[in-house]
């Protein structure tokens, strides 16, 4: 036992100082005193929470647990950026422990050591428990249900720990029936998964929607990743976004823009409901299309590469040196590729043992629930302790024969980086916007002014109608040649934005007068 602690300890030790390696340089440049995206979005939450405003944002379009916790920890450290990064280094330190306690419990020392080893310095993941996102939490919570339930399934622990990760992330609730079955735990044990439930459905329908549950974002969530202009691993919003409320701190793009079709008196439950429907009536009518959105889905879902989400992590290597190391792109794109690599051997190492069984069934639930959606490195994530505790230990079973057909796992993955790493750069995310953003708040000009052609220029390569932050980089430079006094340039940058769309709302504003209040750069 005093053995287990201390490789605990020694697997914890090695994910803090990758940690501080990789995440160091991010936190002192403009991206990390300036989050982007969702995570600026839990940054201006949280500060409302800890300020004692609970419940803003109520009824929920995105599920309310991470913002209230971090919020929690805002109130005690104070808040900010620093102090939120170091919230996930934290719930990534308790990751790296029930990995290794898990597997700890079902292979040999040697074994747990390796796979929590290979976790803590699994590049993707510690750069995403650098961020203000869900991700860290979530992780840390599925992790310990499944480790509590393989200890003591008949206790209320793991089942309340489940019903909190449904509040973290909805898509955890498809484990819950799941969990039934595999692990058999006594009648009483398994309705504390409702508490967290019963608590968020009260806050929501208390603030005018008993329809909403948790959130109210699976609705527009599910047409973006399987709607007529769904790619499988873009997380574009439908043009004609409106603000839902002025006094709001900060406004969700995708949440604004699933207001734009439906009344200003919808409620968010009715508005979730007019998506899906609109969703499944397409699906209806284009099966063909939609199974080869879905092929394509998991070959994304498989393949090592790393399709962006708010941050991307093979952009993140520009301001991380030591991340350089550990996420490589295609097509030997790590760590991606290490599943490959143990792939064939896991394959051959004969009958599965209970607990591994158990490892695939949440693995599959956990896979499928993302597959209606859209396919990023970000969301498939929580996949990939699971993937490890699995391999690894199969793997260590018959090494030698492992060894032997890893060339085989390599060539496959290969292939698999060869035919999705293409989309990398015009997917998901426009990190040259976002990161100009950031250096534009940073007093940065030149650098910011660099950026925005940077990302003009990657939108462009985009020919499918879906601006990728484009007309934003245009009307930014707009507003940087208005601020330096050069009218003319000014109106070359709107006069563009409007050419590459043509209902861009505060470039046709800025054309009107070039001066008054359109004068402040773009955020989305």
């Amino acid at each position: 036992m005093k053995k287990g602690v201390a490789d605990t300890v020694a697997v914890t030790a090695l994910f803090l100082a990758a940690w501080a390696l990789v995440n160091g340089p991010v936190l002192r440049s403009p991206l990390g005193v300036y989050p982007v995206v969702d995570a600026k979005w839990h940054l201006e939450w949280a500060r409302e929470v800890s300020r004692g405003n609970l419940f803003v944002y109520a009824p929920y379009f995105r599920a309310p647990l991470y913002p209230w916790l971090l919020g929690a920890w805002f109130f005690i450290t104070g808040g900010g950026p620093v102090p939120g990064a170091l919230f996930s280094m934290l719930c990534g330190a308790g990751t790296a422990v029930t990995v290794h306690r898990l597997a700890l419990r079902h292979a040999g020392r040697r074994t747990a050591l390796l796979a929590g080893a290979l976790w803590s310095l699994w590049g993707t993941w510690l750069l995403y428990s650098g961020f203000m996102l869900i991700e860290p939490l979530y992780l840390l919570l599925l992790t310990g249900t499944f480790l509590w339930m393989d200890r003591s399934p008949d206790s209320r622990g793991p089942w309340l720990l489940l019903g909190l990760s449904s509040v973290a992330r909805p898509g955890a609730v498809l484990l819950m029936p799941v969990s039934i079955l595999l692990f058999r735990p006594r009648a009483r044990a398994w309705p504390a998964f409702f508490i967290p439930l019963a608590a968020v459905w009260a806050v929501n329908a208390l603030s005018g929607d008993p329809g909403t549950v948790i959130s109210s974002q699976g609705g527009i969530n599910l047409y973006i990743g399987s709607g007529p202009e769904a790619d499988g691993i873009t997380a574009f919003a439908p043009p004609g976004g409106r603000v839902p409320r002025e006094d709001l701190p900060y406004v969700d793009n995708v949440w604004a823009a699933s207001l734009a079709p439906l009344p200003p008196e919808a409620s968010p439950s009715s508005v979730s409901s007019w998506w899906t429907d609109r969703t499944l009536e397409y699906v209806a009518r284009e099966p063909l299309r939609t199974a080869a959105l879905l092929a394509e889905k998991i070959l994304h879902l498989i393949s090592p590469v790393e399709q962006p989400c708010n941050y991307d992590v093979y952009y993140m290597r520009r301001i991380s040196p030591p991340a350089g190391v550990l996420v490589t792109g295609p097509p030997v794109a790590l760590p991606g590729i290490l599943v490959w690599l143990l792939l064939p051997g896991a394959l051959a190492a004969g009958k599965p043992s209970l607990f591994e069984k158990r490892l695939l069934v949440w693995l599959a639930v956990l896979a499928a629930g993302l597959l209606p959606f859209f396919i990023t490195a970000r969301f498939r994530l929580p996949l990939i302790p699971f993937v490890l505790l699995l391999l690894i230990p199969r793997f260590a079973r018959r090494p030698k024969a492992g060894l032997l057909m890893a060339p085989i796992g390599l060539l496959a993955g290969v292939g698999a980086a060869l035919l999705t790493g293409p989309r990398v750069e015009t997917a998901g995310v426009n990190m040259p916007f976002h990161h100009g953003m950031a250096c534009y708040e940073a007093g940065d000009r030149d650098g910011a002014r660099l950026l925005f052609l940077e990302a003009w220029d990657r939108a462009s390569r985009r020919t499918d109608g879906i601006d990728l932050n484009g007309a934003d980089a245009l009307y930014n430079l707009g507003v940087m040649a208005l601020e330096d006094g050069d009218e003319a340039e000014a109106l070359f940058w709107f006069s563009e934005a409007l050419r590459r769309d043509p209902g861009h709302p505060l470039s046709r504003s800025a054309l009107s007068g070039l001066t008054g209040p359109h004068r402040q750069v773009r955020n989305p």
